[in-house]
């Protein structure tokens, strides 16, 4: 995959800000492309986070607003609270995270490597599947 280093966009709100830089040392990383109003991603997340935490993956949440009212702070706050989602989420209220990794849909998935770089980037369920394996591989 192409390099695409990338630094979070400093003026962009966080809910549990992560400290981690986009590249860790030793440690990839995943980038978990979401909404609180995507019926797939309701099905997907609690697997997500599980997992990650079980093979000690950074994770990071990079909530995609579909409507006005999901820019909000306090309503993915609530929702996360309400479905204990406790990773740090970052809110891409523009669009520039889903941008800059060309995001097509949610739920995607964004693999990077120790170095921040784009390693894998996957769509969907199948394509939760497909970054799991890799990421039970590597760990």
């Amino acid at each position: 995959m192409e390099t695409q280093l990338f630094k979070w966009p400093d003026h962009l709100p966080w809910i549990r800000r992560s400290d981690q830089p986009l590249s860790s040392e030793g440690r990839i990383q995943l980038l978990y492309f979401w909404s609180i109003n995507c019926p797939h991603c309701e099905e997907l997340t609690k697997d997500v986070l599980q997992s990650v935490n079980q093979l000690g993956i950074n994770v990071t949440c990079v909530h995609v607003p579909y409507t006005e009212e999901e820019k909000s702070i306090d309503v993915v706050s609530t929702y996360a609270e309400e479905k204990n989602i406790t990773a740090p989420i970052i809110l891409d209220q523009d669009y520039e995270i889903v941008t800059k990794y060309k995001v097509q849909g949610l739920p995607s998935f964004c693999l990077m490597d120790e170095e921040g770089q784009l390693v894998d980037r996957k769509m969907g369920d199948t394509g939760w599947e497909k970054i799991l394996k890799k990421l039970e591989k590597q760990s």
